[in-house]
């Protein structure tokens, strides 16, 4: 019990440790980019995991599958404890004598010191307003001391306008945006580290750009029911364009990364209640999200969410090692439709 208790202290220090780097890095950056916008900010979108984005974007704090790759690297560390039985249901089937239909699998996977091998696959369409679509595929691997995760999201806006100086338009241009993600995820205690390195590409009509970024993320059980998330996202972000051209300079172009921070509370009612607070630091305002999950039956969960005023809702059907989920959100660009499909599973 002491020896719990001081890995409980010491992963605590180190979160605060990690709170007060990430600020100062955090403030370096912002001082770094004080003449840049927001470049590669087609990263934030947030149309990766249909749960996610049902509950209102506030995956921060209570992402735990493959799609942490993108929402929050800390994340990835809930995949060495995944089991497709709980611990509920094994004392249910114990005390009702069903001792049968405990699998050893699942008494294995119930073990924290589980070091077995597994892997999540996840996929992520949507089909958004304003002629945009965006696509994420993500695989996360239980190694032996931490959780890897490697992914690729794509976005791709047709149709946007092409006008002279003078506001006449001359065209249409497409945009596209790509970033690979390399994560890692490490578990002590009650908390949860982790780290990813993204690649960019983003390409302007016939304009080119490549560059990178880094996300450092946290996650902490507060308490058994209360959980808190903390991300850095896109540090050192920026773009340099791979040709010249009039008007446009070949120098790295550094952006503004995103501070946000969540906090969950997760009752033994099947209840999920998020809160999201999100600051990008090139603009003067703050975001916010808030997020609802309430679980049905174990087949069937159902989400109700917002972030700025816009709504979402969706659900997951949970089919073995398969999750089905759908969301529909309002867009804030035009209040028009968003649809978002995942298909995650484990093996």
């Amino acid at each position: 019990m002491a020896d719990r208790r001081g890995t409980e202290l010491n992963a605590m220090n180190l979160i605060l440790r990690a709170m007060i780097a990430c600020f100062i890095l955090m403030r370096a950056a912002d001082l770094l980019a004080s003449d840049a916008g927001s470049r590669g900010s087609y990263t934030r979108g947030g149309w990766v995991g249909a749960k996610y984005v049902a509950m209102g974007r506030t995956a921060e704090v209570i992402v735990d599958d493959v799609y942490s790759i993108y929402w929050n690297p800390a994340g990835l560390t809930e995949l060495r404890h995944t089991q497709l039985t709980t611990e509920g249901e094994i004392k249910d089937l114990a005390q009702k004598g069903k001792v049968d239909e405990i699998k050893e699998s699942d008494l294995i996977k119930f073990s924290e010191e589980d070091k077995s091998f597994s892997v999540q696959v996840g996929i992520t369409g949507a089909l958004l307003d304003v002629e945009r679509n965006a696509g994420f595929v993500g695989a996360a691997i239980n190694l032996p001391k931490g959780v890897l995760g490697i992914g690729l999201y794509s976005i791709l806006s047709q149709g946007i306008d092409r006008r002279d100086f003078s506001g006449v338009k001359t065209g249409e241009l497409m945009y596209a945006g790509s970033a690979f993600y390399l994560s890692y995820g490490v578990s002590l205690g009650v908390a949860s580290f982790g780290v990813t390195a993204k690649a960019l590409y983003e390409k302007i009509g016939n304009s080119n750009y490549m560059g990178g970024a880094v996300d450092i993320g946290t996650q902490v059980y507060v308490l058994p029911f209360l959980k808190i998330g903390f991300l850095v996202q896109d540090l050192g972000g920026g773009l340099y364009p791979l040709e010249e051209r009039l008007g446009v300079r070949q120098k790295y172009d550094l952006g503004y990364p995103t501070l946000r921070l969540g906090i969950a509370l997760i009752t033994n009612r099947n209840f999920t209640l998020s809160l999201s607070g999100i600051k990008h630091l090139e603009q003067k305002s703050f975001g916010y999200g808030i997020g609802i999950q309430y679980d049905i039956t174990k087949w069937a969960s159902v989400y109700l969410g917002m972030q700025n005023l816009a709504f979402s809702t969706g659900m997951t059907l949970h089919i073995v090692q398969f999750d089905v989920s759908y969301a529909l959100t309002i867009d804030n660009i035009d209040n028009g439709y968003n649809h978002i499909v995942s298909i995650s599973f484990l093996f």
